[in-house]
Parts: C-alpha cells; structure tokens; sequence
C-alpha cells in the first residue's frame, strides 16, 4: 500500500521537448510551452547560474538547437547543435558539464568580413542563420558562406544528426535565375548574385522543402529580397524561387534572424525591409503569404500607409519577422518604427484607398522592434517586445485586438534593441513562466513573464560564476530540460541551469 501511494505520489516529469528550428517553432513564437523543471521559485541567484561553457572556434549568430533521446556514438543523449561563423558545426552532449564534444564538422573558409566592408561583424561570414532539424530523418540543413578561389558563394547542407556526415545528395551551391527587370537584370533575366547578398533568416522546413531567404549586406550592390526552396530529401532539386523585387530592387529579406513563418495549411509568411512596392512584383516593406502550391505566389500581402516614408528614412518594416498566433487567424508584425501591427491572415489588407489595412496598429515602443516572444494563454496572449531607451513592455491581446497600453513594463539601461528573447513556461501555470532576455549589456536576465517588473536572475548578481560574455546580436536563447543554452561572440555556447546541491 505504501509503495503504491509513492508512485502516486512521485512527480511525473514531461518528456523534454526538441527545438528544431529558429524561434522554437513554425510559428516562430520564440517560447518553449513545455519547460517544467525551470520556474519562479527555483531560478534565483542562490539556485540557479551558469553550469558549462562549450569552445567552439567562432561568434555564434545561430540560435542553437536541442534534440531528446539521440542515439549518438552508442548512447542516447540530447544533444545541443551550434553553428559558427567559422563554418563549423559541432554537436555536444547537452546534460555534459565537460563540454563532451560529440562530433564537429567544417564545411568550408568561412568568407572574411572585410570583403563586404563590414564594422560589425568580423572577422568572417560562415553560418549566419540558424540551421532547421527534420527530427523524422534526423538531418539538420544548413547554409554556409564561403570563398573559393577569390569567389564568394554559399551552400545548402544536410547532415546525419548522430554523425555529422553529408546525406541528402548535398551540399549544393545555391544558384538562383528567373525572368525580371529588376536592378543588376541582363536581358529580362534576374540572377543570383550570392557575394551582394546576406543568408540572414533562419532556415524553415515545410511540406518537404528547406527554404533559404537572402537579403542584402548593409542596402549595397544590386540586391532583392529571394527566398529559394530545396527538396529536403535531393539538395540537388531545386523546388521554389521567388524574388520579391523582380522588376524593382532591394525589398531584402532579413528579419533580424527569424525564419519564414509556416502555418498548418502550408502558407509561409515572411516580411521585406526597404524597397520597392507596387504589388504586382514588387514587394518592399510589406508581410506577404507565399503559397507554395502555386510556385510561391505571393497571394496576398499587407504593406504600411506610410511605406514610401519608410523607405526614406531607413526604417525597415522587415526589421522583424512575423509571428503566428497559434489558435488564431491572427499574426504580428513590427518593424524599425516601433509600431505593432495585428494582421488577419486570410485577408492581410495590402495598401490603397478604402482597403481596410491591418486589423490594429499602435506604437508599441519609440523605435527598433527586431524581436518579440509570444507566451500564449487561456485568458490572453501576451507579447514582449523592447525599446532602444531600454523599455521593456508586455501587451495582452484579449478578444482578438491587442490593449494598448502594457500590461507590465520595466526600464533597464539603454542600447540598441538587439537582445535575444525567448519564454519559458509549463504551459499557462503562471509560476512556471520566465521570459529571458540577453540584452547588448552582455547580460542574460530571467524576469517573471507574469510581472515583467520581477527579476528573478541575472548573469551579473554573481559575475565570477554566472558572467556571460559577449552577448550574440539577435540570437534567442535555447531553453530546453531545465537547461538555458546562451549564444555568444566569445567562442563559446555558455549553459546555465540548477546549481548542484551544496
């Protein structure tokens, strides 16, 4: 009798849950629903701090990516997958304190950041995105930049989860070619030029397709906005491409490193920064829903009455990808402007007189949304989103419109809103829920989501134990079974997690 009330008794864990994909999902919520060893009450600086780092030989712009219950050299592991901007990908034991290196893989000399006159990102352009995850065939794609013989080009990947060996009929160089007049065309033909575009956006998997979006480095060179689809299961057969500025220019897409949203029918949804817009072939500053079905058409799309002032003032509406809210019709969109927009996707609105645009819009915060995070609950959904004055807000969509005014904000110190933020939360339990933040300070903080006004944790209260490093420019952290896995620029993939018993 006792040893049955025991079992009864006994806490029932959830099995840890897989991040395949950048923003944790399709949706590209950036929350992770099924979080419950991580809560309130037990992240705090006396039981909660940093428990690994992992070297690696380059900056980490990709968020990395977790898989359960992998058979990898004998033995079921999960496993954390990180990718370079050495064009190296390394798969490690992720429960390992050690940093227990399982396999680690260079596809190619990563092109140096001088060729493309950057400031901000040295010393080379490798893998920028984030890879994708097909847990059915366990592969994990992935786009490289690299040079060969004074050329720049980039290649599509498919390795074996459990060993890192090429599979898929890859790699494959990605070339791209379809009829336009738009800027850089020859004869009403518009080619891929890989060295004038940036593989920016995390990589999406849908229906069977690895789809690829490029936009530009820093509005130089003859650039668009192409978005190029690969058959998950032959690299060599190349399934979509589309150019969202085919007979204009720029319309890049970037999105601050969020992959092409995919709904369950298999729309994607994706959104452009400056360009042009005509709606017809050119689609700048506008969310637009692709269907594949129809060789990516672009069947419909919303742009902001005030694009053409966007455009001059370089406020990219696609400084932000869009976010689907699940159970709904409905998707957010927010751009360099601040404002937030509600969109239906079965009628996303486009732009003329007397169409009725965006079910809402407001200004959210006074400039720069390049990220948000989506906790989504029973009695409303609640996004994230942060100010370059430092602002940090929390809006409640009830009813199918947003309230205006935060539900919650703090102030923190002011910088570019380059931070990455991810929610954790055992589904709507209100102690469960943490929203991370790594902000440009190069500290990782914990807040409450429920009342963004409570810091649970920050790397800086125990710096010696806990310091983080160089935070990594929009890169979301990875939280996954009670782990939360931090990219950075310092070479290393830092773990935080429940410090040992003392």
């Amino acid at each position: 009798m006792f040893f049955l009330f025991l079992l009864v008794a006994m806490p029932v864990l959830a099995a840890p849950v897989d991040i395949l994909t950048v923003k944790y999902d399709t949706d590209r919520t950036g929350a992770n629903l099924r979080e419950s060893i991580l809560n309130t009450k037990n992240v705090n600086e006396k039981s909660f701090g940093k428990v690994a780092a992992f070297p690696v030989d380059g900056q980490i712009y990709a968020q990395p990516l977790f898989v359960s219950g992998i058979e990898v050299g004998g033995k079921i592991r999960n496993v954390v997958y990180v990718a370079t901007m050495s064009n190296s990908v390394y798969a490690f034991d992720a429960d390992s304190a050690d940093a227990v290196l399982l396999w680690h893989v260079n596809v190619g000399e990563a092109a140096p950041s001088y060729l493309y006159g950057f400031r901000d990102i040295n010393p080379s352009v490798g893998i920028l995105s984030t890879p994708v995850i097909d847990r059915d065939t366990n592969t994990i794609y992935l786009v490289a930049n690299v040079i060969e013989e004074d050329r720049t080009l980039y290649r599509m990947h498919a390795l074996d989860l459990r060993t890192g060996v090429e599979r898929m009929q890859g790699p494959v160089e990605i070339r791209a070619e379809l009829a336009g007049t738009g800027e850089g065309s020859e004869n009403g033909r518009l080619v891929f030029q890989p060295f004038w575009h940036l593989q920016r956006p995390g990589l999406l998997l849908a229906d069977g397709v690895v789809y690829v979006g490029f936009g530009s480095h820093g509005d130089d060179g003859p650039f668009h906005g192409w978005l190029i689809g690969y058959d998950a299961a032959n690299l060599q057969r190349q399934a979509h491409v589309l150019c969202l500025s085919r007979d204009g220019a720029a319309a890049s897409i970037w999105q601050a490193g969020y992959g092409p949203a995919a709904d369950a029918s298999g729309q994607i949804y994706l959104v452009t920064g400056n360009g042009d817009l005509d709606g017809v072939s050119n689609f700048g500053q506008s969310v637009v829903r692709l269907n594949p079905q129809r060789g990516l058409a672009v069947d419909d799309w919303f742009s902001p009455d005030a694009w053409e002032y966007l455009n001059e003032e370089d406020q990219d509406f696609g400084s932000c990808g869009a976010v689907l809210i699940p159970g709904t019709n409905l998707l957010i969109a927010g751009g360099k402007d601040g404002n937030i927009y509600l969109l239906d996707r079965n009628s996303l609105g486009r732009t003329y007189p007397g169409n009725p645009g965006a079910v809402q819009s407001f200004p959210a915060i006074g400039f720069g949304i390049y990220g948000m995070a989506l906790w989504t609950r029973p009695d409303a959904a609640i996004v994230y989103v942060r100010a370059a004055s430092g602002v940090l807000r929390a809006f409640a969509l009830r009813g199918g419109r947003f309230v205006t005014d935060p539900i919650a904000e703090r102030r923190s110190e002011p910088g570019v809103p380059y931070q990455g933020m991810a929610v954790s939360a055992d589904g709507d339990d209100l102690e469960s829920g943490i929203l991370w933040v790594a902000s440009s300070d190069d500290v990782l903080h914990a807040y409450n989501a429920a009342d963004i006004t409570q810091e649970l944790w920050n790397s800086d209260l125990r710096y010696e134990r806990d310091e983080l490093g160089t935070f990594s420019k929009f890169a979301s952290p990875t939280v996954a079974n009670g782990k939360v896995y931090a990219p950075t620029f310092a070479n290393q993939l830092v773990v935080y997690g429940l410090l040992p018993a003392r």
